[in-house]
């Protein structure tokens, strides 16, 4: 076997360490990306701020994914709230698909709903719910509805999610009642509320550029 020279080993060893690190960068990103703190209530308003969704955990962990055996109890819940000249007023509450919570939401002026993927489980389950004004399911996406199999082999997976979404604050409704997503593919989708229906327009940018 023929031996190394020197700076031959050097080499060796510095590929080793860049490996190396590169592998303990990995695993560590993986780690933050699967800790997820505890789902807690929180409110998206409409753009004109007549309107305050409350989104309310549910309790059911035993129907999320990689927590079998686990309790099973209520799914999320939202509540509607009008404004009526001395406050907001209660109008009605829906359950919804999330067995814990949803990750983002967003509300329009009409009062239609639409959430975003499940706490601990981004992308797994229905990625994309939009509820009418009257709280009742409009429509549903899986990942497998919005991509083909080959454009999911190439998103990244972690021990607990499917990261399609960019990361970033919760999305808006704009003046045609249409929410933008960009995806980790450099991709957007655009939600009209009204219908349901869904256009993707793929290779733009990718996240944070």
């Amino acid at each position: 076997m023929k031996k190394l020279s020197n700076g031959q080993r050097v080499m060796v060893m510095s590929c080793r360490v860049i490996i190396s690190a590169a592998a303990i960068s990995l695993i560590a990103r993986m780690a933050v990306a699967d800790d997820w703190p505890q789902a807690r209530p929180k409110a998206v308003v409409s753009e004109n701020g007549q309107l305050v969704v409350r989104l309310i955990p549910g309790n059911s962990i035993g129907d999320s994914y990689g927590f079998a055996g686990a309790a099973k109890g209520r799914f999320a819940r939202a509540e509607w709230f009008r404004f009526a000249g001395d406050g907001y007023k209660f109008e009605r509450s829906s359950q919804l698909v999330n067995p814990v919570a949803p990750v983002a939401a967003a509300v329009a002026n009409d009062g239609t709903l639409i959430t975003f993927d499940n706490w601990h489980n981004m992308g797994i389950g229905d990625a994309v719910a939009i509820y009418g004004p009257d709280g009742k399911i409009r429509k549903t996406y899986k990942l497998a509805d919005l991509y083909s199999k080959s454009a999911l082999e190439r998103i990244a997976v972690s021990v607990s999610s499917v990261w399609w979404r960019c990361p970033g604050p919760d999305p808006s409704v704009d003046a045609g009642n249409n929410v933008e997503v960009m995806d980790t593919l450099g991709g957007r989708f655009t939600f009209q509320l009204s219908s349901g229906k869904y256009k993707y327009e793929p290779d733009l940018v990718k996240c944070g550029t």
